[in-house]
């Protein structure tokens, strides 16, 4: 898995669901996908696998070796950390019940409590004092105080720590910002892509100082920029490439279906100590299976994509017209949905890639509650019964 750093640079509240506003895109109806996975209606023989092997094989193989979805659902995740961060946390319960609180320091805060959050969430605050005042900020600890007496005298701080010889930190409060209760809306994400350059893996990439005298210079912490702030700069987005998603706001979480596109979307995907150069352009449209929360791990998820664009992997290009499932956690499980039939989606089968080498069909012929109706290899041109018993080859 590779690191992967966040360069979302626009995070819009749209509007409210409610809104009459022409403006708003609806969701992509997915439910047809869905059910041509859930109730497959195709009767696998051997003349289809061998009109369709090919191409399951090369989707698969372009899919896994580019891992564009790996890209795509970790924006999903970056969005989803600064909800949260954004969302205002109380204490519920102990001696500070109803307090504000952060998930960092939830033991101190509320003591003999556990910090929840309100489902609220808070835009636009600032620190409005202290070193840094006037800088964006999600709680107080993106804020730095400044010594009052002691020998820092003047000096930067985060706490009374950093001023020895009896001085104290004040200030370093973030505040103000607009107090959006139990969101449902629509937000738009504007990504830049990382791109080629092998730096990104370096975890003080694109750093640097954003006032003081280094203005502008590289940087690894706030201490190389004082008084200024270390920051991290976005990517060239004419030269990586963006991905441009919308998102529905269900209660503060993530509504289930995300869409959008990529252009010309370029970046990295580290495999057994080298690093391959990956593209995608084109359109994008998943289900994530449920409403997401703010703390639930998507990369638990079975998630289902509809892609139709190019995939670039290592210099060459693959167009890709295609729906497919797949659970981050585990990337080896993969899922292609084929349509045999005509029109659309009237006579379709799954052909699921295992989490071993195992591979199988799951056609309309299934078992109740069975995921698969028998197993298949497609590098030696077969399908198979549970003992191995070879039932066609193609």
């Amino acid at each position: 898995m590779k690191a992967f750093a966040s360069f979302l640079v626009v995070l819009a509240l749209a509007a409210p669901l409610s809104s009459c506003a022409p403006t708003f895109d609806t969701p992509p109806d997915l439910q047809p996908l869905l059910q041509a996975y859930a109730q497959p209606t195709a009767v696998v023989t051997s003349e289809i696998m061998a009109k369709v092997a090919d191409e399951i094989a090369k989707a698969a193989e372009e899919i896994q070796n580019s891992e564009i979805f790996e890209e795509i659902l970790q924006v999903i995740i970056d969005v989803q950390q600064e909800l949260d961060a954004a969302t205002v946390k109380t204490c519920d319960g102990g001696a500070n019940n109803g307090e504000p609180c952060s998930a960092e320091t939830a033991d101190t805060d509320c003591p003999d409590g556990t910090c929840v959050s309100t489902g609220d969430i808070v835009l636009g605050q600032t620190c409005e004092d202290g070193a840094n005042k006037g800088n964006e900020c999600v709680d107080d600890t993106g804020c730095l105080g400044v010594c009052d007496g002691g020998t820092n005298e003047g000096s930067d701080c985060a706490a009374d720590t950093d001023c020895p010889g009896g001085g104290t930190c004040g200030g370093g409060t973030c505040g103000g910002g607009v107090v959006i209760p139990t969101p449902n809306g629509q937000i738009n994400v504007n990504y830049i892509c990382p791109g080629w350059d092998e730096g990104q893996f370096d975890p003080d990439w694109l750093k640097t100082c954003n006032g003081g005298a280094n203005d502008g210079g590289a940087c690894v912490d706030n201490d190389d920029c004082l008084p200024g702030t270390c920051v991290e700069a976005a990517p060239a987005a004419d030269e990586n490439g963006t991905i441009n998603l919308t998102m529905t706001l269900d209660s503060g979480g993530i509504g289930r279906v995300v869409w959008g596109t990529a252009d010309n979307c370029r970046y990295l995907v580290p495999t057994d100590g080298e690093n391959f150069q990956a593209s995608y352009d084109g359109g994008v449209a998943l289900d994530l299976g449920e409403a997401v929360s703010p703390g639930e791990d998507i990369k638990k998820l079975l998630v289902t994509f509809l892609m139709e664009g190019d995939i670039g992997f290592d210099g060459d290009t693959y167009r890709i017209n295609q729906s497919f499932r797949v659970r981050l956690e585990n990337t080896a499980f993969l899922v292609i949905l084929v349509d045999v039939g005509d029109p659309a989606l009237s006579a379709t089968f799954n052909y699921i890639f295992a989490v071993t080498a195992a591979q199988c069909v799951r056609d309309a012929n299934a078992p109740p509650e069975s995921p698969c109706t028998f197993g298949c290899s497609l590098e030696e041109s077969r399908c198979f019964d549970k003992d191995g018993n070879t039932l066609f080859f193609w």
